[in-house]
């Protein structure tokens, strides 16, 4: 109950009240420490808190990445929270491991946590893990309290970082671009076999080179193709999935396709994939990824290693011999060489030149150990033409076979191999050869090459041939050259072709030489030096060299040290694959990779040590990047895809109720389902199912009627569940998780947030997990936080932010009452339609409304019934019908209407009642729906009338139902009587007032044309009229107007118009260009046009007008006069010309008298110009009105003229001059000259000591202090040269710079003055370019010194530069210094410490103290229960077993005390020695087990002894346990029925329906539930104790065997014993009868025991099953009383050899094989064995 459930919860508030009083200070903030929360934190009470307000600290972190081994010391602390000084934390990291803890620290399993909780601040040790384990990440709870002993106030916080490993090492040829072809420690990214180079950039892209060639130049130029390429070898290449593509010619199956047709795809290698690749000319090779080696293609000679001759199409394995792997190959011309694990070279094929170096020119198709004569192991193989070269251990070069060890095909063999000679103290780092020539990259990043030089391949400016016209005088050989590389670089990678070389230079440049076709240059011509390619983007190129360790060399040359087998540079115990050189590293679960790690991408997961990432699939999905796993699909979700990165919600009309699906299911039915609604089951059978991995699973419960939601977890094997629930606002939900049993494992009850888990339950196997969310009180959204982890090391399984809604679409849901839906696949259920309903829940159709009654709404559950006034005649109506016009329904649920009685009327539908007739209006008949109004003509004032009025006359009524006549209005008349209208006035007349009988004619200038007017229209503008009455209007004639209204004549046209329409109201104007000088015009002819010389410019002139000056017109009739064009004037009026311009002159504008001459500077030499023309630039002209070019002059010597149209030239400037005339412009000084006056011809050199870089100026620079001038003429001064100087200026010889002195320097060229060494640095020597660093242990403390100083004893300086006595510091507490110029500190030793800082030397730990570590600050006192003996002490000792001591600081066995219970009370003084709350004195077991207290629950009897462990006898009765039937009762000893009702207590020790009084009085036994053996229940048995007999059919009181006639009550033996015991009989049936009824209601009795705790968190077992129907009432008959008593005698029973079960059957076989069980109660059941169930018997 729920009053119940909060009584407990106030009852466990005080207790847990009472245990946080008692719990001491040290205990705050879990003082024992605390594990498992770095990176989750310290929700609810998981850290003695509550609130997340801490920042944590972590400082100690490398900068710039921490460095493989090394160890750092970190400091944890945090800010906010409660003040004080109490706290602890809890730090983990991904990879490397912690040691030595500081003060108030402690390492528990891996992590570090606090040791007390006295301190918010804290240390510990770092070692960062191996070179390649990539990130790693701290995470770091702290948690800071207050004191109050409770986790009010108290807070905590959490966070993470993340450090890198940092760069290994600072040599440029390292982790960069390059190529180490063939080897299992890079990838191959940079190949040059013939024409271009290819390059592979770190997005997978190809990029080669092509030429381009125009009509002016020729160019190389990059070609990118997107790829997924991560390591190339000819025409095959590893792609970023680890598989192998091979693309090209395949006639000898060197594509490894499995056939000698296709020309591309993918090479089936099995299980393995490719680690390194090498192409020869017409096979492949591969080392793959466990060491093996693989080889396919042609095979004439042996050259794939498999001990045949025979061409391969597909990839067949070489054997290299017992446990024996490859870490890199060559493949050659017809020859194949591969390093061992052991360093041992071997290799097969083609040996006619010795490349097999076994002494023979022999071929071998099997490999064969090369003899190299070194002794040494090789590191790095390349296989030139028909020979060998390797790096071997030492870093030289040894090569074998063609022009080395055997200089003619099958010639003699000269020795085992040849040193190639570098310069003195030069090592090789990298090596190529694919053709006939060899090259490296040395130590110091220069390159030589060596060999064939016929194009120029080896770099250095010559070539070899013996073709004299090739222009190559030089000869082949095996002596190194050097390659001229761009000066200052040095080569990072480099790649020889047939006839070329190409190298990636440290500035990311491509520089190639050789042989090309195009490629390099976009010339066919070959190239004898380094020609840098058009290529940008060498950063990108794809790193290749590396170096996993960190220290400086090559992985290549890195390898076989102790440890290290396999030969892969990694020993054990670091390497997970010890036997396998191709494989050093474990990726970690989410990730994959050989060389390096990379997450596995969305829609992907990665295993521990997977190669490459594997697609999720179908049913699956993962969003993020880096997991080890896929998720199955929520219910409510689908994934159709593989490899996708989110699941998809059931859209509408669908559902799914599994996880990890491919689809979803359409709704059924009178269903539907809503991506906007779900609600999860309330039982096991209709619990939603949720995925096996973390996520945070929000749901809601909206209404009280939702009860409770149950989700159901299939939970794998080995893992362990945690739940939290957060409730919504304002509500209180609950949580429990059951097992598949429905077996409550945990539950919570707390107010905003609950949390549970499995605990220790351990799934040994797949197991369905059920997790329930009740509510308490309130609805509303809640959040279900699932963390789903391993119970083997703890590691969350899935992401447990990712948010799922997990009601959303995993079920389908019953249409509700007043809807439907007869489909599948909806979104929605369909609203009954208006005049239909539905009553039930799921529902696939509708019903009609029956007729009486209508719907109108949809959605509806039922129907309406007609109202008043309305009636409903038929069905599926969606509205009533109303009574109709002239009728009425004054009923309900009519179903007609009634007729209105004559003189009334009903106009409206759905009366009740009807109206009588209105005034203006009669009604004559009955059931009328209207009244009839008077007619047009008549009219009637009074109300209920027959008959109307006619109208007067002068009146009218013009419509029906009028209750008055109308006057005649204004313009109309009417003489007559009873008209329905009036006349209207004729044409030419008028009458102005009402009731008129007469019309009135229109006055003179007035008329009018219509009928029915008031008055008399006015004459329009252009009409008159001159009589009376007229109708009409008449219009003016041509040549003349009238503008005004009411006119009797019209108006002449005046002098400059015309008149030449009718009714014309104004004149017409001549138009511009013409005049008239006559009245009374009617035509246009009557405007003249203007004359020659004259114009009309406005409308309606009487004249024409003479064209001005600057204007003229040749034309008639113009009402303008023309502009004189430009370059024409015209100087006089009334012109009909106009004048063009003369030689020397011109006019640029219009309308003008005259003409301009030409200006100084220009001439005009033709006429009618409108522009002058200015002289050229070089040329001037000071004089107007010219005519001619010959009038501009050229510009003389040291003078210019910049421009056209000058009039005067210009003198150079100072600084310019200008030797020849006729010039434009002057020249400027030359850079090294100057000019010093203007209007120069000449320039002159400067001086020595003096010089100008720039040109154009008038004089010279001095030479500046630190540089000089020593040559006339200069352009620029000479800088003085490093570890010089010169303060002077003007300086003209290289003398005139000084040596720096001591304590000095000068590093740069050009310095005025030697500069000081800084403190912190010194300079002894003169003539220096750098000053010393101090050394550690040392300072410089003033500028320009030329010594250190050393820092005294007790300090020490583990910095150079250091530039003063403060950076000495002293040596801190734990450590001592004890000579002078140190440069680190001296921990103390363990069994010493100090104290002080600044010392010279530590102290010893005194007696009962020990120092466990090096550089300890203080001395330990030996914790309670352990002693520390003598001084200097290391270690404690632990006190004996079951020991105590009574305070820290112990110095001797003597200080342990015996405390047998461990309560810290030592027995002497102990009352209660083994703490189970018994004192001694009545403590049976009083040393007994320890750890418990004596309680109901675990010491029944109290007697001390532990129940379960300790006690014989739990209850004290006498019956030892294990014969107590009842061991905790001690009244009870016996349950002979196991009902668990003890036999003293119970009322029927058998259990056979019969109580023990009740089997007393029949004399049968109560322990025994079928006395006398016949099979037959005691309760069932009609005679008990006579085996003979057990039913009596006809109830007369003898056994059936007995009865003669068994079915007939009324006799059993001859007719006289019936009438005789007749009586006896009836009897003993009656209380057969009763007895049997007795029986029957027990048999059917029964009742339900709910536990607080089922009611609490509610029941998931099964749906609730409706009530049963109560019973009629009615009482069976006899007859059927009689029936049933014989069907239930006629029931099988159990026989005499019946067996009984440990649950008190009786079962049994049949003669059919149907197996039987009588229940105690004496009910039998039956076992189906089609469905495996007991079934009752009917």
């Amino acid at each position: 109950m729920r009053m119940g459930e909060k009584g407990s919860r106030h009852v466990a508030l005080v207790l847990l009240l009472l245990l946080v009083l008692a719990v001491p200070q040290e205990a705050f903030a879990n003082s024992a420490g605390k594990t498992g929360r770095s990176d989750s934190g310290c929700g609810g009470t998981a850290c003695h808190s509550n609130t997340g307000t801490v920042t944590p600290d972590l400082s100690g972190l490398p900068g710039s990445g921490y460095s493989a081994g090394a160890v750092y010391t970190l400091t944890m602390g945090g800010s906010g929270g409660p003040s004080g000084t109490n706290g602890g934390f809890n730090l983990d990291a991904s990879h490397g491991a912690f040691s030595n803890p500081g003060s108030n620290a402690q390492i528990q399993n891996g992590e570090v946590t606090h040791s007390n909780s006295n301190s918010r601040s804290w240390t510990v040790d770092w070692t960062a893990p191996s070179s390649g384990s990539g990130d790693v990440t701290f995470y770091l709870a702290v948690n800071f309290v207050n004191g109050n002993g409770l986790n009010t106030g108290d807070a905590w916080g959490y966070s993470s970082w993340t450090s890198s490993q940092a760069a290994a090492s600072t040599n440029s040829s390292l982790n960069q671009a390059g190529s180490e072809r063939g080897s299992v420690f890079s990838n191959s990214v940079f190949e040059l076999n013939s024409g271009s180079p290819t390059l592979v950039l770190d997005n997978g892209t190809r990029v080669t080179f092509a030429s381009v060639n125009t009509n002016t130049s020729n160019s190389s130029s990059s070609v990118y193709t997107s790829d997924d390429v991560v390591s190339i070898a000819g025409s095959c290449a590893i792609l970023d999935n680890y598989s192998l593509r091979c693309t090209g010619i395949n006639n000898y199956g060197q594509l490894g396709l499995g056939s000698f047709s296709l020309s591309n795809g993918t090479v089936d290698l099995g299980n393995r994939m490719a680690a390194a690749i090498s192409d020869g000319n017409s096979h492949n090779c591969a080392i793959l990824d466990d060491g093996s080696v693989s080889c396919w293609g042609r095979n004439n000679v042996g050259q794939l290693g498999d001990g045949s001759n025979a061409n391969r199409n597909a990839p067949v394995s070489v054997d290299l011999g017992t446990n024996t792997t490859a870490v890199a190959i060559s493949a050659g011309s017809d020859y194949t060489c591969a390093i061992m694990n052991t360093g041992a070279v071997k290799c097969w094929g083609f040996n006619g030149y010795g490349v097999l170096a076994d002494g023979t020119t022999t071929n071998s198709n099997v490999p064969v150990e090369v003899n190299h004569s070194t002794g040494m192991r090789a590191v790095a193989i390349a296989t030139p033409g028909y020979g060998a070269c390797a790096i071997f251990e030492n870093d030289s070069v040894y090569c074998w076979g063609q022009s080395y060890t055997v200089t003619a095909i099958n010639g003699p063999v000269t020795n085992g191999s040849v040193q190639i000679d570098f310069a003195v103290g030069r090592t090789a780092v990298s090596i190529d050869g694919t053709s006939d020539h060899m090259c490296a990259i040395l130590d110091n990043g220069s390159m030589n090459c060596w060999g064939v030089n016929t194009y120029g391949q080896w770099g250095d400016g010559s070539c070899s041939s013996v073709i004299p016209s090739s222009g190559c005088d030089g000869e082949n050989g095996n002596t190194p050259v050097h390659v001229n590389l761009s000066t200052g670089s040095s080569a990072i990678a480099i790649s020889t072709g047939a006839g070329s070389t190409c190298a990636i230079l440290d500035n990311y440049s491509l520089q190639c030489w050789g042989q090309q076709s195009g490629e390099f240059t976009g010339t066919s011509g070959n190239i004898l030096l380094p020609h840098t390619m058009n290529f940008a983007d060498g950063a990108d190129i794809a790193y290749s060299d590396q170096d996993m360790d960190g220290d400086g060399t090559r992985n290549a040359l890195d390898t076989h040290m102790p440890g290290d087998d396999d030969g892969d540079g990694v020993p054990v115990p670091d390497d997970p694959y010890p036997s396998n050189p191709a494989r050093w590293m474990n990726c970690d679960p989410g990730s994959w990779g050989r060389l390096t790690c990379t997450e596995a991408e969305p829609g992907h997961f990665a295993a521990t040590g997977d190669l490459y990432h594997q697609p999720c699939q179908t049913g699956t999905y993962q969003p993020e990047s880096g997991y080890p796993l896929c998720y199955s699909a929520s219910a409510g979700n689908y994934a159709s895809f593989a490899q996708v990165t989110a699941q998809t919600l059931c859209s509408a009309g669908t559902y799914q109720p599994n996880v990890g699906q491919t689809s979803c299911i359409d709704s059924s039915p009178g269903n539907y389902t809503n991506p906007n609604f779900g609600d999860a089951g309330s039982y096991s059978s209709s619990a939603f199912n949720i995925s096996a991995n973390s996520a945070e699973y929000n749901g809601s419960i909206d209404s009280n009627s939702d009860v409770q939601d149950l989700f159901m977890m299939s939970v794998p094997k080995d893992a362990g569940v945690t739940v939290g629930l957060t409730s919504p606002s304002g509500a209180d939900f609950d949580l429990a998780i059951y097992d598949y049993n429905l077996t409550l494992l945990n539950s919570s009850y707390s107010t905003a947030y609950d949390e549970t888990s499995t605990n220790n339950t351990n799934f040994s196997d797949n197991s369905n997990l059920y997790i329930l969310v009740a509510p308490y009180n309130g609805t509303g959204h809640y959040t279900l936080q699932v963390w789903l982890f391993s119970t083997l090391d703890g590691a969350i399984i899935g992401n447990p932010s990712m948010v799922v809604d997990v009601e959303i679409g995993a079920g389908q849901y019953q249409c509700s009452e007043g809807t439907y839906q007869p489909y599948s696949n909806q979104s929605s259920c369909v609203d009954a339609s208006p005049g239909y309903y539905v009553p039930d829940n799921g529902s696939i159709s509708q019903t009609p409304c029956s007729s009486g009654s209508y719907q109108p709404l949809m959605g509806q559950s039922s129907c309406l019934l007609a109202s008043l006034g309305n009636y409903v005649g038929t069905p599926a109506a969606i509205d009533q019908t109303p009574a109709n016009a002239g009728h009425y329904v004054n009923t309900t649920g009519a179903t007609e209407d009634v007729a209105c009685s004559a003189g009334t009327y009903q106009p409206n539908t759905g009366q009740t009642s009807c109206l009588d007739a209105d005034a203006g209006h009669y009604v004559g008949v009955t059931g009328a729906p209207s009244q009839t109004p008077c007619s047009a003509g008549t009219y009637q004032p009074n109300t209920g009338q027959t008959s109307c009025l006619d109208a007067d006359a002068g009146h009218y009524v013009p419509t029906t139902g009028a209750t008055n006549q109308t006057a005649c209005s204004i313009g109309t008349y009417q003489p007559s009587i009873g008209q329905v209208s009036c006349l209207s006035a004729d044409p030419g007349h008028y009458v102005n007032a009402v009731a008129s009988t007469t019309q009135t004619p229109c006055d003179i200038g007035s008329f009018q044309p219509l009928s029915g007017q008031d008055k008399c229209d006015l004459s329009d503008p252009g009409y008159y009229v001159d009589s009376t009455g007229s109708a009409n209007q008449t219009a003016c004639d041509p040549g003349t107007f009238q503008p005004n209204t009411g006119s009797s004549s019209c108006i002449d046209s005046p002098p400059g118009n015309y008149v030449d329409t009718t009714a014309a109201i104004a004149p017409t104007p001549c138009v511009p260009g013409t005049y008239n000088p006559l009245t009374g015009s009617s035509s246009a002819d009557a405007c003249l046009p203007a004359d020659p010389g004259n114009s009309v410019p406005s409308w309606g002139s009487s004249y024409q007008t003479p064209c001005t000056a600057g204007h003229y017109q040749p034309n008639n009739g113009s009402s303008s006069c023309l502009d004189a064009d430009a370059g024409n004037y015209v100087d006089s009026g009334g012109a009909t010309a106009q004048t063009p311009c003369g030689l020397g002159t011109y006019n640029p504008d219009t309308a003008q008298i005259a003409c301009m001459d030409a200006s100084p500077g220009y001439y005009v030499d033709s006429t009618g110009a409108t522009q002058q023309t200015a002289c050229r630039p070089g040329s001037y002209n000071p004089n107007s009105g010219s005519s001619s070019l010959a009038n501009c002059v050229f510009t003389d010597a040291g003078h210019y003229t910049a421009s056209e149209g000058m009039s005067s030239q210009s003198g150079c400037e100072a600084g310019t001059y200008q030797p020849s005339t006729g010039q434009t412009s002057c020249l400027d000084a030359d850079p090294g000259h100057f000019v010093p006056a203007s209007e120069s011809t000449t320039q002159a050199e400067c001086q020595l000591g003096t010089f100008q870089p720039e040109g154009g100026t008038s004089s010279c620079l001095d030479a500046g202090p630190g540089n000089y001038v020593d040559s006339n003429g200069s352009a620029s001064q000479t800088p003085c040269p490093p570890t010089t100087y010169n303060p002077a200026t003007g300086s003209d010889d290289r003398d005139d710079c000084v040596g720096v002195d001591p304590g000095h320097y000068s590093d740069v060229a050009g310095l005025a003055d030697q500069i000081e060494c800084a403190p912190g640095t010194y300079q002894p020597n003169p003539g220096q370019t750098t000053c010393l660093d101090s050394d550690p242990g040392h300072f410089v403390a003033y500028s320009g010194m030329t010594s250190q100083s050393p820092c005294p004893a007790g300090t020490y300086n583990p910095s150079s530069a250091s530039d003063s006595g403060s950076d000495c510091m002293a040596s801190d507490a734990g450590h001592y210094v004890d000579s002078q110029a140190s440069f680190e500190q001296t921990p103390c030793s363990p069994g010493t410490y100090q104290s002080a800082v600044g010392q010279l030397s530590c102290l010893d730990a005194m007696l009962g103290h020990y120092a466990p570590n090096e550089g300890q600050a203080e001395q330990l006192p030996a914790p309670l229960d352990t002693y520390a003996v003598g001084t200097g002490s290391t270690s404690v000792e632990d006190c004996p077993e079951s020991h105590i001591t009574l305070q820290v600081g112990a110095d001797s066995e003597e200080d342990c005390y015996l405390d047998t219970d461990g309560d810290r009370t030592h027995d002497a003084s102990d009352s209660d020695d083994d703490g189970d709350g018994v004192d001694d004195g009545l403590d049976m077991c009083p040393l007994g087990l320890m750890g418990w207290s004596s309680s109901p629950g675990s010491d029944n009897d109290a007697d001390g002894c532990k129940d379960a462990d300790e006690d014989a006898d739990d209850d004290n009765d006498g019956f030892p346990d294990d014969a107590d039937a009842l061991p905790f009762d001690s009244t009870e000893g016996y349950d002979n029925d196991m009902d668990g009702l003890g036999d003293n207590e119970d009322p029927d020790d058998d259990n056979d329906g019969l109580t023990d009084s009740e089997e007393d009085a029949m004399s049968t036994d109560p322990k025994d539930t079928d006395t006398d053996d016949d099979g037959f229940n005691d309760a069932l048995d009609a005679f008990p104790n006579d085996p003979r007999e057990w039913a009596d059919s006809d109830g007369d009181g003898y056994g059936d065997n007995d009865d003669a006639f068994p079915n007939d009550p009324a006799k059993h033996l001859e007719e006289d014993l019936i009438g005789k015991y007749g009586f006896v009989f009836a009897a003993l049936g009656a209380f057969l009868v009763l007895g049997l009824g007795g029986f029957m209601v027990m048999r059917r009795k029964g009742d339900t025991t709910i536990t607080e705790a089922a009611e609490h968190t509610e029941s998931v077992a099964a749906e609730p099953q409706p009530e049963p129907e109560q019973a009629t009432g009615e009482t069976a008959d006899t007859d059927q009383f009689i029936q049933e008593l014989e069907a239930e005698l006629d029931r099988p029973s159990a026989p005499a050899d019946a067996k009984l079960n440990e649950q008190g059957q009786l079962v049994w076989v049949d003669d059919s094989g149907t197996v039987f069980a009588q229940n105690p109660d004496g009910s039998i059941v039956t076992f189906d064995a089609a469905t495996g169930t007991w079934t009752p018997l009917e």
